[in-house]
């Protein structure tokens, strides 16, 4: 029993080590070769990729409770980002079947995955940057320089975050590009009410998607 016990955990720690070093090379590919990379993610199936994605979402959720005051338990939040998540998976997913495809499920929750890094980078980057230059900030030169280059990293992330997107959309529907654009355009017009939504309630300011 206990060689057996043993057995599993040394088999777990494999499996956990071996997900952390290929999200580390996939996060890093995704930057340079983000064509290549997400076509090969959308075939993956080892789901401790997944489950590290998730996991280091929530410490960032835990993370932020304790930095600012917040309406909801950071449990709570998460759980909201899971519904968002999954609503937005089965979104496209459902409505590529309509297109009368048949397409499966597993890379739309690889590719999507995936595709939170970028969202991720700039939540955990704001929130450094709370806790080392908290506001009010100054208009002097080094407050000026400190914005452009919030919006210059901001915009960056932004677009790497719509290429990912695509490319998450693309690979998982196998669909062209007008279709997929017809799709995102649809998803838009129900996810900005949505956004206004959770702002007014408190949940999110800017929605973690």
């Amino acid at each position: 029993m206990v060689s057996k016990k043993n057995f599993l955990i040394k088999n777990c720690l494999v499996s956990f080590s071996t997900a952390f070093i290929l999200l580390l090379r996939n996060s890093f590919l995704l930057i340079f070769y983000p064509y290549k990379t997400m076509r090969k993610i959308a075939i993956e199936t080892d789901f401790w990729q997944i489950f590290l994605i998730f996991f280091f979402i929530f410490i960032y959720f835990k993370f932020i409770y304790f930095l600012r005051d917040n309406s909801y338990p950071a449990s709570f939040t998460f759980f909201i980002f899971l519904f968002n998540f999954f609503i937005m998976i089965f979104f496209f997913y459902f409505l590529v079947r309509f297109f009368g495809q048949k397409p499966k499920l597993l890379p739309f929750v690889f590719t999507f995955s995936y595709s939170l890094l970028p969202t991720f980078f700039w939540f955990i980057s704001v929130s450094f940057l709370y806790l080392l230059l908290p506001p009010p900030r100054t208009v002097s030169f080094l407050g000026q320089f400190f914005s452009i280059f919030f919006i210059t990293y901001s915009l960056s992330l932004l677009l790497w975050k719509v290429i990912l997107f695509y490319l998450a959309l693309r690979f998982s529907t196998k669909l062209d590009f007008y279709r997929i654009i017809y799709m995102i355009t649809l998803f838009i017009l129900w996810f900005i009410p949505y956004s206004v939504l959770l702002y007014y309630l408190k949940i999110f300011r800017v929605p973690f998607i």
